[in-house]
């Protein structure tokens, strides 16, 4: 394989990979929060902007999976329209001053949030680089 392109490759996922970890660092503090069963809010607030932020650059990615592999992208997408979906409810349940609610879905959040980046670099990153790789041009930018 062109050096070049493995060099490429690895860029395109290491920009994901640390995303993720920034990502991680939000969901550790706001599982912390959750714990301590204090001021949660703020800290999923800031996790999830970064997931919302993630999701979105990689739309492209999971157009592009799809390609090749529908079931994994539209795995992928459920999952981050999961975890966006929760914290909109979470933030319909602070509204309307249901903080047992908002402190259940802060649990869901971060589980989900955290089982995707799991998957992702698990199945997807892999994925990625070998279809990139192969010169059929797969790749997600850095995202």
């Amino acid at each position: 394989m062109n050096e070049l392109l493995k060099r490429r490759t690895k860029v395109k996922t290491e920009a994901s990979r640390r995303q993720h970890r920034a990502m991680e660092q939000h969901l550790d503090d706001l599982l912390c929060a959750i714990e301590a069963n204090t001021h949660f809010l703020e800290s999923f607030r800031k996790a999830h902007k970064l997931a919302a932020e993630h999701y979105r650059a990689e739309e492209e990615l999971l157009r592009e999976i799809a390609r090749h592999g529908a079931a994994l992208a539209k795995k992928m997408a459920a999952q981050h329209a999961e975890a966006l979906e929760m914290a909109a409810a979470l933030e319909e349940a602070v509204a309307a001053g249901q903080a047992g609610d908002a402190l259940r879905l802060a649990r869901r959040f971060h589980a989900i949030a955290q089982h995707n980046i799991i998957e992702e670099e698990r199945d997807v990153f892999p994925l990625a680089e070998q279809w990139d790789a192969s010169g059929g041009g797969f790749g997600h930018g850095g995202v």
